[in-house]
């Protein structure tokens, strides 16, 4: 694993470099091949021992990546035991917002390796290219630069760590960074990488060593104001965070440290905080221990943080490896998606069976394709993540998302409608659901009607404010409970019965589905008797007020903070940086309304055109919450799989999320099987005159090819098959 300490920087080389680098767009001097191709014979010849000829890897690598190019650093929202698709989709991204001056058209196809793997390359080439006369050693390595720099001015070195990753770019090379952590599904912050080391080899003077460099260079690019330098320990946000939890579990938590436990070499981390106090008095601001809530009181343009992960499993890259590093990097942008809060649990909801939008997002994005030129389709469209997603990325048309109930469209509305909504309409809200709260936990009020989930109030009760909206949406959820006596899974909504939800108010309805997530997601407290339905709806109402407080901080510092528009997002100015949100989420629900009309679709999945879609994405049932048979079910998913090959575009994608494990116990139907599913597809592809192929890619690791993996840590395993229709 490569390690960013102390190593040898001319002056001159970072002056220049940082007379070009800009914030949000790194960039770097702009090269044409022939300048690229002296400039590698330079790094390689000033890397070589003058007296015995020995190549250095470390000098040509400070050279070429550090000094001519640019370290840039990734903390991804989830870890790898998660999901891959993080690094899938940034691969995807780095390729999509990245331009080069050595290529004459601006693009080319990047490649992605480790670190060890293009330093094994490249010594083993110059091993041969060295074993000449001396005489002839000069020409030797012109000759090899001739050939090879544009091989390596298109190469991307890349550190992997189970909940971050360090992206080297060789000269030349520009990445819009903000837009990259704009449109990304899983990246919670970019910035740019100052020191990662083995917390077993760590030094204290190599960190400060690298933070002086690195300050040096922002002084000669910025004014002279103090950089907050925060350590992402456990004793400072552990017991003031909880609120966040599902954000940050298995994710961004593990890389916090035990800064009163851990040590840098032989100073415990503590110290080493205390002596920057001193040292980097003029440049850093170093807050005092204690809750970050109360004494991280920031408004920097970007902020350094030191956090700690892991390394990679040589067995499972999904399991975190023995190694452990200590990172340090300068935050410039964090990415401030108010789906990531809710994720899987937006407010309509009718079923806990449902793709997290940061997994959505990832997916659209792996695809790779233009903004603005996506003709996307979900047949299976549900709540509408997919739709939502796709606004928030930008597209401005070609999507369409169906599911055969006639709810979707409703839902969707819904949703669309809550995210929209402004602070004074989000807090409303929050009154009505604090006074039902309060109402559910009161026992003479609320009582169960039955452990199948009914309820009933009684006759004696009145309640203040929002009373027509708790009757209403108590009406119909006890409607819906006595047709269907028997459902644990999911309720079947009639075309008459969404009519009257349609005809009531949207917090009617946000109550409805209230009532739906406490009578299904609390299902096995309800079989044993353990949970009461009251229960259950108030935790249900706690939750969803954790959540609407934290949409709220959003939606206030959008209002009283000044906006920068930028190309497909704004930014703001965040506690530690800049902060950057999707232009969706400044508009009004009205925008939208002819969208819904013409791609929100109330269809059968296997009803598309031919040839009328580049990608589609879906989540079809599992036979959960169905009562269709196994061999109905088979027959959706044969006939399904057939029109879709059929709709896709020459070079389509087709994106299909299927059970792989149930944590739970359940049975997989046999034709939800990854196995069962691929080989219909390259059957059905072949009878069809059309073919599936994999497009040639240069990745550090092959478990970053499809398929892709999802796992709730509780319920289920994904895969995610994911084909190339030509």
């Amino acid at each position: 694993m490569t390690c960013f300490a102390a190593t040898t920087v001319t002056k001159a080389g970072a002056q220049n470099f940082h007379k070009h680098l800009g914030q949000g767009y790194i960039k770097k001097m702009k090269i044409g091949k022939r300048k690229a191709e002296k400039l590698f014979v330079d790094c390689i010849t000033t890397s070589i021992d003058a007296e015995n000829g020995d190549f250095h890897w470390d000098i040509f690598f400070q050279n070429w990546f550090k000094t001519h190019g640019q370290p840039c650093y990734f903390l991804f929202r989830k870890h790898l035991g998660v999901t891959n698709t993080q690094y899938v989709e940034l691969f995807a991204l780095l390729q999509k917002h990245s331009k080069s001056s050595v290529y004459k058209k601006g693009t080319t196809h990047l490649m992605f390796h480790t670190t060890e793997q293009i330093k094994g390359t490249l010594i083993d080439s110059l091993n041969s290219v060295l074993d000449v006369e001396e005489s002839q050693r000069e020409k030797s390595i012109r000759d090899f630069s001739k050939t090879y720099t544009e091989v390596f001015c298109a190469t991307v070195a890349i550190d992997l760590f189970y909940c971050s990753t360090s992206v080297l770019l060789p000269p030349g090379l520009e990445v819009e960074i903000g837009k990259i952590c704009a449109a990304s599904g899983y990246i919670h912050s970019a910035g740019y990488a100052i020191f990662i080391r083995n917390i077993k080899k760590a030094k204290t003077k190599d960190l400060f060593y690298s933070l002086d460099k690195h300050l040096e260079k922002k002084e000669k690019e910025t004014n002279k104001s103090k950089i907050p330098f925060v350590v992402y320990a456990h004793e400072d946000f552990s017991d003031f965070d909880s609120e966040a939890k599902e954000q940050i579990g298995r994710g961004i938590e593990t890389t916090k440290i035990f800064v009163e436990k851990m040590s840098m070499g032989a100073n415990r981390l503590s110290e080493v905080v205390d002596t920057m106090r001193d040292k980097f008095t003029e440049n850093l601001e170093i807050p005092k221990p204690g809750s970050y809530l109360q004494e991280h009181q920031f408004n920097s343009s970007s902020c350094l943080w030191l956090i700690s992960d892991r390394s990679l499993s040589s067995a499972n890259s999904s399991n975190p490896g023995r190694d452990r590093y200590y990172i340090c990097f300068e935050q410039i942008y964090r990415n401030e998606n108010p789906f990531f809060i809710f994720d899987e649990n937006k407010p309509a909801w009718k079923s806990h069976t449902t793709m997290p939008h940061s997994l959505t997002a990832a997916l659209i994005n792996s695809t790779g394709l233009p903004d603005g030129n996506l003709t996307l389709s979900d047949p299976f469209g549900g709540t509408g993540t997919t739709w939502l997603e796709s606004l928030r990325l930008g597209q401005k048309s070609g999507i369409v998302c169906s599911d055969i109930s006639p709810l979707t469209t409703l839902m969707t509305e819904d949703n669309l409608r809550f995210f929209l909504k402004n602070v004074a309409e989000l807090q409303s809200l929050q009154s009505i659901l604090l006074e039902f709260l309060e109402f559910s936990k009161d026992d003479e009020k609320f009582e169960i009607g039955s452990l199948q989930g009914s309820f009933q109030l009684n006759q004696s009760t009145t309640l203040e404010g929002a009373n027509a909206s708790y009757i209403i949406a108590k009406d119909l959820f006890e409607e819906l409970s006595l047709s269907q006596p028997n459902e644990d899974e999911e309720y079947v909504f009639s075309n008459e019965f969404i009519k009257k939800m349609e005809k009531e108010s949207f917090e009617s309805r946000f109550l409805l589905y209230i009532f739906l997530r406490a009578k299904f997601r609390f299902q096995g407290g309800f079989k044993r008797r353990s949970t009461l339905f009251r229960t259950a709806v108030a935790k249900s109402i706690d939750e969803l007020l954790v959540q609407i407080e934290n949409f709220l901080e959003v939606k206030r510092y959008l209002t009283n903070k000044k906006i920068t528009k930028k190309d497909g997002y704004f930014e703001y100015q965040g506690r530690y940086s800049k902060e950057i949100i999707s232009h969706m989420f400044l508009m009004k629900y009205e925008n939208f309304e002819l969208r819904i009309e013409d791609e929100i679709q109330c269809k059968d999945a296997r009803k598309i055109d031919e040839n009328s879609v580049d990608v589609i994405i879906c989540d079809p049932p599992y036979g959960f919450n169905t009562t269709e048979s196994q061999a109905l079910l088979a027959k959706l998913y044969s006939e399904f799989i057939e029109v879709s090959i059929r709709a896709l575009k020459p070079g389509g994608h087709f994106i299909i999320c299927l059970p792989a494990e149930s944590y739970t116990g359940r049975d997989l139907p046999y034709c939800t099987k990854s196995s069962m599913i691929s080989n219909q597809v390259l059957t059905k592809a072949e009878i069809l005159g059309r073919e599936v192929f994999l497009p040639a890619q240069s990745l550090p690791l092959r478990e970053f090819s499809p398929p892709y993996y999802w796992e709730a840590e509780k319920a289920l395993r994904r895969i995610i098959l994911h084909f190339r229709i030509s």
